[in-house]
């Protein structure tokens, strides 16, 4: 009987604990959730890349302009930094970049841009032919036309395009779906898809009748937040 007892008690103690560390882990949407995404994922979402290579905007040929959006990725990648999604418990939020990952990712690209430089105006002017009647014609050579495009294109000023100011606004939250309401008069709520873990904050869709902002969280879809 007394073995019984011990048993017993054994399993019930046993059923406490895990018990104890299921509402320890308990998953809970509110606090700070990271999400780390490459400069190549960032410039192709915020339509930069388009915008840079647009043949109707800058002369080039349709080869040319995809040759430059290669040289750019080769600039950007690995490059990454962090976006940040505070859920406060009051029902606010801000979403944000973090500074120390924009400032490193500023730091690389200033070292690799002039690097680079010569290979971009190689596929800016469709290859090394165009490129030397060009600095022919206008008197440069080609250490002058990359210090020129060197200060055109500063990192920090890629980096400031390619992030933005931090949105701040309320949210609300149901098994499944996250709405964030920035602040600010006519802002259209934009509304997530999420699978919520203790640890991790996925998010799997995006719905927003700002089709900009559709646009650029659905081309960095799924997401994955960490805490």
């Amino acid at each position: 009987m007394k073995k019984i007892t011990k048993l017993l008690a054994l399993i019930l103690a046993l059923a406490l604990v895990l018990s104890l560390a299921a509402c320890a882990g308990k998953a809970s949407i509110v606090g700070t959730w990271k999400y780390t995404m490459d400069a190549n994922q960032i410039m192709e979402a915020s339509g930069a890349m388009d915008e840079l290579t647009s043949s109707e905007d800058s002369g080039m040929t349709e080869e040319q302009a995809k040759a430059v959006l290669d040289t750019f990725k080769k600039i950007f990648d690995g490059v990454s930094m962090v976006m940040v999604l505070d859920l406060k418990e009051d029902n606010s939020y801000t979403m944000s970049m973090d500074e120390a990952s924009a400032k490193a990712a500023s730091e690389t690209l200033s070292k690799r841009l002039p690097e680079m430089m010569p290979e971009l105006l190689t596929a800016m002017f469709g290859g090394e032919e165009g490129l030397n009647s060009f600095l022919e014609m206008a008197g440069m050579t080609m250490e002058q036309m990359s210090a020129n495009f060197a200060e055109e294109f500063k990192a920090d000023e890629l980096v400031k395009s390619m992030t933005s100011e931090a949105s701040k606004g309320t949210y609300t939250y149901e098994e499944g779906k996250l709405v964030l309401t920035a602040e600010g008069e006519g802002e259209e709520p934009l509304t997530m898809t999420v699978e919520l873990t203790a640890k991790e904050l996925k998010v799997t869709a995006v719905d927003t009748k700002d089709e900009d902002d559709a646009k650029q969280y659905k081309a960095m879809l799924p997401m994955v937040f960490t805490k």
